[in-house]
């Protein structure tokens, strides 16, 4: 009597082991989308995304070249290439014979000016540079917010995957118990019960795992934020399927590459150094010094004006002008290639966006519907005597392949997405709203010529 009763414990404890595996199949999406109560401590991706934007180290030392390139145009904008000279003489005059000594005296105040539209070039140059540093500075703050998007997402699996990691292990605990009893009543053999240990420590190595990522997760998360994630934080968030309604490919394109600031940035490198090929080039052409004295010798009062230039005849800029070619060659080679690395990477982007969504709703719509209905009828089977506690396991185990096999789709997915917000110059953001730049810290002072 006593060996029957704990018989049927140990079948209730199987029953509860399976029934628990079963509870593995929900699908995982309806985990990620359930409303969460407000709270002070959790953290929506929107929230994440702005303030990696306005805190990100990056951007902070990226943003400091706005205000080099500003210091640049500053001095291009002076109005004459140096300040003004002076110079003082005095001379003393002691002619021969019975005559008196006498002293000169004289002064002389010169100033250098722009000939040949220099300062208009120069000036061209570093606002072009100034413009480049705007462009570029947009699209770091876009890459941020990607990868931002992508650190929150990845987060929010990894937690998933210790909640999955959990369930795993309480449920191959119970099994391992259930199988004990089953041997103590004589119903279950030693391999049976050494399986069942085999799958508790399997479950426990793939919890320490789940934890090791979402520590990683967290980690870049923090990395992106400036460190603005408290451990005991929250994260709440959607995760979506969307489908992709893109216009022709053509003009898709087209609107990628006006959107797109390293491009913008290309352009003005561009600019930048069309100017300065120009401005080597009328460097032939002297700057003119224009310059008055003053003179007194003996009791003559003397004043004059002139100008003066340095002739271009030993040194004629060669070496300016080839060195200007070579840099314009190389940012427009540079400009073409990242024109070609769009063209590609957005087309990539896209077929991975699409092959990511595919495999992710096969997994959830077919592999895990498989192994649960594996589960259940393993269990049947179990029930009519017909396999033993190893094939339930096998049946747990597959089950839990499935689920990984899904997590790493969801992740394989992010990472489509995110490389496809990054690709299309934030066009296309799957999840959440697109990244606002953050507040510039230029002053407001307008640098253009009058």
């Amino acid at each position: 009597m006593q060996s029957a009763n704990r018989a049927r414990s140990s079948g209730r404890g199987v029953i509860a082991a399976i029934v628990a595996a079963v509870a593995l199949v929900a699908p995982l999406w309806v985990a990620a989308q359930s409303e969460q109560p407000p709270s002070a401590k959790t953290l929506t991706l929107d929230e994440a995304v702005s303030t990696a934007v306005q805190r990100n180290l990056e951007l902070h030392a990226a943003r400091q070249e706005i205000l080099s390139a500003r210091a640049r145009l500053e001095h291009a904008s002076r109005w004459v290439p140096s300040n003004p000279e002076i110079s003082v003489q005095q001379r003393r005059r002691n002619p021969p014979g019975p005559g008196r000594t006498s002293t000169d005296f004289g002064v002389e105040i010169s100033q250098e000016l722009w000939i040949g539209g220099q300062r208009g070039l120069n000036r061209s140059a570093r606002q072009s540079e100034v413009e480049s540093a705007r462009a570029m500075i947009q699209f770091l703050e876009l890459t941020v917010a990607a990868r931002t998007r992508r650190a929150f997402l990845d987060l929010l699996v990894a937690r998933e995957s210790v909640e999955t990691a959990q369930r795993a292990v309480a449920v191959t605990e119970e099994i391992q118990q259930a199988t004990q009893s089953r041997k103590e009543a004589g119903e279950a053999n030693r391999i049976e019960v050494n399986s069942a240990s085999i799958g508790v420590g399997r479950a426990k190595s793939a919890l320490a795992e789940a934890r090791a990522n979402e520590n990683a997760a967290r980690a870049r998360l923090r990395e992106l934020m400036a460190d603005e994630v408290p451990e005991e934080v929250e994260v709440s968030g959607n995760f979506n399927l969307r489908a992709l309604d893109l216009p022709p490919r053509s003009q898709l394109l087209n609107r990628v590459v006006a959107h797109r600031g390293d491009l913008a940035a290309a352009a003005a490198d561009i600019a930048a150094a069309e100017s300065d090929l120009a401005l080597s080039r009328r460097q032939l052409i002297p700057n003119l010094t224009v310059f008055g004295f003053y003179e007194q010798e003996e009791q003559e009062d003397i004043t004059g004006v002139g100008v003066s230039m340095p002739l271009p005849v030993l040194h004629r800029y060669g070496g300016e002008r080839k060195e200007a070619q070579a840099n314009l060659r190389k940012a427009q080679i540079e400009r073409d290639a990242l024109l070609l690395e769009v063209r590609v990477g957005l087309e990539r982007a896209i077929a991975d966006y699409r092959v990511a969504k595919t495999r992710i709703e096969a997994v959830s719509g077919q592999v895990l519907a498989s192994a649960e209905d594996n589960v259940r009828l393993t269990y049947e089977a179990f029930r009519a005597g017909e396999v033993g506690i190893t094939a339930v396991s096998s049946a747990q185990e597959s089950l839990l392949q499935a689920r990984r096999a899904y997590l790493e789709a969801r992740r394989a997915f992010i990472q489509a997405a995110s490389d496809l917000e990054r690709t299309s110059g934030g066009l296309l953001v799957v999840h959440g709203r697109p990244a606002e730049p953050a507040p510039s810290s230029e002053p407001e002072t307008n640098q253009k010529e009058s």
